[in-house]
């Protein structure tokens, strides 16, 4: 596999395509941690756009737990996903699964790596409907639009990409 497609893989998403869930709340749970995510269509859509056909998955059952193996260009990588929650146990558990388990594998060639990496934001929680204010997305959005514009322009001056903005 070539530096090349490794670069192309590391690219940052769009910030379409990026969404935002909550993680950790304060103790009054009015503010939550921001976590950034992208759908599975965006990494599959970026295998395709940087590796056309050549790459591949499979999924192993271990236990309540799936493991994803990514081929790309005849390198291997794997690794595993979980349901997080007690209503994916039940009601999409396989989807959910086999979701988190391919993101993670593309990790593993640096796919979508940067979003673990991105500065950790506190936002304005919304109890009533268990996610981010209105107000919060806006600011993320906004705060994603502008790391994404300065990480491409760096990124065409051939700065490699870190996931790590200089702020």
């Amino acid at each position: 596999m070539s530096d090349t497609i490794l670069q192309q893989l590391k690219r940052p998403f769009h910030p379409s395509t990026i969404s935002w869930k909550p993680g950790a709340l304060t103790k009054d749970k009015a503010k939550c941690m921001a976590m950034a995510y992208a759908d599975l269509r965006a990494y599959q859509n970026r295998l395709d756009e940087v590796c056309g056909l050549n790459w591949g998955v499979t999924y192993s059952p271990w236990g309540e737990r799936v493991i994803c193996h990514l081929t790309l260009g005849g390198v291997t990588r794997s690794s595993t996903g979980e349901p997080d929650s007690q209503s994916e146990r039940s009601e999409i558990a396989g989807t959910a699964c086999e979701a988190q388990a391919f993101k993670r594998a593309c990790a593993m060639f640096g796919l979508g790596r940067y979003l673990y990496e991105l500065p950790a934001v506190w936002v304005e929680f919304d109890g009533s409907k268990g996610g981010l204010t209105e107000a919060a997305k806006t600011q993320l959005e906004g705060r994603y639009a502008a790391w994404y514009a300065k990480t491409i322009e760096r990124m065409g001056a051939g700065a490699p990409l870190d996931g790590r903005d200089e702020e």
